[in-house]
């Protein structure tokens, strides 16, 4: 996954950029604006209101809105436009089922990497750090971005390239999902735990905490969206 998120908020397209760049930004904002619920789950969105809101032209955000319809994030309404889709049982039981063996092989390859990256190792300690302090000031949201940046820790310690740009594919999802479910301080717990066995170099320790985490994860997902974890 991608180390940071940032969205677009305003400016203008100005200069020569290329329409493939301002698709690219148009299409980063319009993610932002669906994981921190600005676009809810439903909601219609306009593509001459959107380019409005971006200072862009309709061009980049109709290919930003279309490329957001092939990632699963918005989809097509019958007759014309697109609204953001709602996540569906079915959708939640999908993402952790290709999740959970990705997240535990990249515990399981950031053990037997962190001996040799202290700085990233260092780097995945913090998020624990700042996901303890948002909890402790009530901020949710801020303790969701925290709980996304150990994820993503994890990943860029692995030193697995191709892993990196798999997971980078499900980010997204991951982070609309978890800023949509309940955060209890287990979880936190949980990676606490992870972090332990992956600085300790023991890669299976790090492969079962994983296994554990993502799984309870998953049944929080499910009791916080649909009332039950049962399949």
């Amino acid at each position: 996954m991608a180390e940071s998120r940032k969205s677009v908020s305003g400016g203008t397209e100005g200069g020569s950029r290329p329409s493939a760049s301002l698709s690219a930004r148009a299409r980063e904002a319009v993610r932002q604006r669906i994981v921190d619920r600005r676009y809810p789950q439903g909601a219609r969105l306009v593509e001459r209101e959107v380019a409005e809101e971006l200072s862009m032209s309709r061009v980049p955000v109709r290919e930003a809105l279309r490329a957001l319809v092939a990632e699963g994030l918005l989809e097509l309404l019958p007759h014309s436009g697109v609204r953001v889709r709602r996540l569906e049982r079915a959708d939640v039981e999908h993402l952790y089922e290709v999740w959970e063996p990705l997240a535990i092989q990249a515990s399981r390859l950031a053990a037997r990497a962190a001996a040799g990256d202290p700085e990233g190792l260092a780097a995945l300690e913090a998020t624990l750090r700042q996901a303890e302090q948002a909890a402790a000031d009530d901020a949710g949201e801020r303790e969701v971005a925290a709980h996304t940046a150990f994820h993503e820790g994890v990943v860029t310690l692995s030193g697995n390239p191709l892993l990196a740009r798999t997971m980078d594919q499900l980010s997204w999802q991951l982070q609309l999902l978890f800023g949509m479910r309940e955060e209890p301080a287990h979880m936190r717990a949980q990676h606490a735990d992870m972090f332990r066995h992956i600085a300790l170099g023991d890669a299976e320790a790090a492969a079962a905490s994983t296994l554990l985490h993502v799984r309870d994860s998953r049944t929080v997902a499910l009791r916080s969206l649909f009332g039950n974890s049962s399949r």
